[in-house]
């Protein structure tokens, strides 16, 4: 196999394969990159952990033989960011010897037959919507921190997507906070039958990658497949695919509070800035005796944040609007704080029960069609260490 294709292009496409590379060392070729001719003249990209993959399409400048074999990919990815801004050659011979040359510059590696690549699962089907790629991408960076890791039930490594005509919705839970975010939008079935009532959910893992290929053009639209196991996303000549979770998702709309009756309403960004202030003393009870959170202080129409350690204490307030009686309540500073970014809009209102039960933050100034909520759980305080 021989072809000389442009560094931008190639770069542009290895960069995002390399998060579905495995690493773990079990099988040779599935930490490299598949490299093939086709017989439209375009070459294609693949990699696949077994888990998720990924396959794109790349305009060469020439080719010379046609052939398919693996690269460890890794190895040719370093090699790619430091050749000249130039066109780049691959040329592998029978001994499965693969030169890489670009202006006067050249690396050699081994290569593998493109046989002992792993068959990728079927990436046809007729069930499916169009979304724009945009909105896709803003829904998973509402959900991406409540996703657990390692959870002993496998529906909460994940987000769960339900899509309607019109509305799409997704909520992640990882026990100690929940996200929920929906959408009103254009959504458009790729079904005969015209099929729009879709449930699933998509591990972790995966939607960082996704995350990555989004463009942030509002305009570009995705088509995103399902099949028995799989979800299948295509945006112009790139194909993202992973293993769905099979498993039902949790009823999360029976445990989201109803009747909390403290309302606290606080501009965001300046409740944001005094977390993250507070975390720099909470963080650091991890590697100490005491456990890390920061206590949230409402009395009147001031906002108290309170963190304490060993090493010293930190205490700010901000003006806020309230309802209702005063409380004070712990939480694990991080979940606040990740929660308190993501959330929409210059004003936030978060609600209260007591200093056992859950708090919920919204957007103050709802935007039509759009809504997105977050649920945390507080901690047990000690006294003695705050």
């Amino acid at each position: 196999m021989k072809f000389t294709v442009s560094k931008s292009d190639l770069l542009k496409r290895l960069t995002p394969a390399m998060g579905s590379v495995s690493n773990k060392n079990t099988i040779t070729s599935i930490e490299g990159v598949l490299l093939e001719t086709l017989e439209n003249g375009k070459i294609q990209l693949s990699t696949y952990d077994m888990n998720k993959g990924y396959r794109a399409f790349i305009d060469p400048v020439s080719v010379e033989r046609e052939g398919r074999f693996i690269i460890n990919a890794q190895r040719l990815y370093q090699t790619v960011k430091v050749l000249p801004d130039d066109d780049i050659t691959f040329d592998v011979n029978d001994r499965l010897n693969c030169e890489i040359t670009c202006d006067n510059a050249s690396f050699s590696m081994f290569a593998l037959s493109g046989e002992d690549f792993p068959n990728l699962p079927e990436l046809e089907t007729d069930r499916g919507f169009v979304i724009k790629a945009e909105i896709l991408r803003k829904m998973i960076g509402k959900v991406m921190h409540s996703i657990a890791e390692g959870d002993s039930r496998p529906m909460l490594c994940g987000a769960f997507f339900k899509i309607r005509s019109g509305r799409i919705e997704v909520v992640s839970c990882d026990s100690y906070t929940l996200s929920k975010c929906y959408t009103d939008c254009e959504i458009s079935s790729l079904s005969v039958s015209g099929e729009l009532d879709y449930s699933f959910i998509i591990p972790g893992h995966a939607l960082g990658e996704l995350s990555k290929i989004l463009a942030e053009d509002e305009e570009e639209m995705v088509r995103f497949y399902l099949s028995r196991k799989h979800a299948i996303i295509k945006k112009e000549d790139v194909i993202f695919f992973t293993r769905t979770i099979d498993s039902e998702y949790i009823e999360y709309d029976r445990i989201i509070p109803r009747d909390n009756d403290i309302i606290v309403k606080v501009q965001r960004e300046r409740l944001l800035s005094g977390l993250e202030r507070a975390n720099i003393i909470a963080e650091e009870k991890i590697q100490g005796s005491g456990r890390s959170y920061v206590k949230l202080c409402v009395e009147g129409d001031v906002f108290g944040l309170t963190s304490s350690s060993v090493n010293g204490g930190v205490t700010d307030e901000m003006s806020c609007v309230h309802e209702g009686g005063d409380i004070e309540i712990g939480f694990n500073c991080r979940y606040l704080i990740n929660s308190v970014r993501v959330c929409e809009g210059d004003n936030i209102t978060v609600t209260f029960k007591s200093p056992n039960q859950a708090i919920t933050i919204e957007t103050t100034e709802k935007e039509e069609g759009f809504y997105n909520f977050f649920m945390i759980l507080p901690v047990r305080m000690n006294d003695n260490k705050q």
